[in-house]
């Protein structure tokens, strides 16, 4: 069974699927997402996708900034990928965008949305869905959307954008800024000392 919310307040609160025990919190709002994260004693990494230049790829991989031993990757089942002005968007209209993090994430945000060819924003509808089945389903008509999830025990590996298409010009998936819940700077010392995370890596495209 999928849990799946019209997110039009700030947050609401999902049970996982599949008898698991953890919750998952589905937000709207980019400072409540972080006020969650900083809550929980955590602090933000920022993906701005500023380092990929204007092209195409298969597969596009990064680590978001301050060094925080996450590394994502950015896959669409077809065609592949288009970065251009900070973005990275499906090159397909029909293709799902997927993200996939290692290691998983406790928290993951993002202005995630719809654009025609070029920049312009669309109208469409989008999900967002996490690998536990939680998402996000609402209408996408600006680039400022934000969308973010936040785990209270379990980790986030996956997340899957998709889009709905409406009347008008063909929408495609977008991301402008991925942000991720990583552990605080002197927690984060303390799993490097231990040997639990790697060194920074370095942007590919």
């Amino acid at each position: 069974m999928k849990n799946t919310t019209l997110a039009i307040s700030a947050l609401v609160t999902l049970s996982a699927v599949q008898g698991a025990s953890a919750a998952v919190a589905v937000f709207t709002s980019y400072n409540v997402w972080d006020s969650a994260v900083t809550a929980n004693g955590q602090t933000v990494a920022i993906e701005d996708f500023n380092s990929f230049a204007t092209g195409t790829a298969m597969t596009l991989t990064g680590s978001p900034l301050p060094a925080s031993g996450i590394t994502w990757t950015a896959t669409a089942p077809s065609n592949g990928l288009v970065t251009n002005s900070a973005t990275v968007r499906t090159a397909t209209a029909t293709d799902d965008l997927v993200f996939d993090f290692q290691p998983g994430v406790q928290g993951i945000g993002g202005n995630i949305y719809t654009q025609a060819l070029g920049t312009a924003p669309t109208f469409a509808f989008i999900e967002v869905t996490l690998a536990d089945g939680v998402s996000y389903f609402g209408n996408s008509d600006n680039a400022q959307m934000f969308i973010g999830f936040y785990s209270d025990t379990a980790s986030i590996a996956k997340l899957t954008i998709k889009v709905y298409q409406v009347q008008g010009a063909p929408s495609y998936a977008t991301v402008n800024n991925l942000f991720f819940a990583v552990p605080a700077p002197g927690a984060l010392a303390l799993l490097a000392a231990a040997g639990l995370i790697g060194g920074h890596n370095r942007r590919r495209a």
